[in-house]
Parts: C-alpha cells; structure tokens; sequence
C-alpha cells in the first residue's frame, strides 16, 4: 500500500515540531517528547501519522525515527 503525502498545509503545529527536530537526526520518541515540549501521547498519535503518510519512517526497531521528506518543502 502507498502512502498518502501530506500537504504542507495539512501539518498542524505538532508535526511542525516534530518535524523541526527530525530535519536535526533521527530521534527517539523520548526525546522528542524532551525537545518539543508535547506530550508522549501527542508524539506517538503524530508520528503515526507521519509515518502512514510517507514522510517519517521507523529507522530501528528500538523506536528510532528518522526524516524521509518535508512537506513543507514541496
């Protein structure tokens, strides 16, 4: 199944945040969770998110997260 590319648009300020701090390296949700202030609820819900659509993607099994693309770039 292919994934659906968000649109620039589309991202609310969570994924903004989220996105800020991956454009930097791969991160963990912990960290991320250190780094945006959000909470590990609103990190886990928004990295599904992310990564249904294309843009992240799990780099370890260890819950390492890493950039693919920006939508804010297109």
């Amino acid at each position: 199944m292919q994934a659906t590319k968000m649109e620039a648009d589309e991202l609310i300020e969570s994924d903004r945040k989220i996105l800020d701090e991956l454009q930097k390296g791969r991160c963990t949700p912990a960290v991320l969770v250190d780094w945006t202030g959000l909470s590990k609820q609103t990190i886990h819900n928004r990295l599904n998110v992310l990564v249904a659509a294309g843009h992240v993607e799990k780099a370890h099994e260890s819950g390492l997260y890493e950039l693919v693309s920006d939508p804010r770039d297109d």
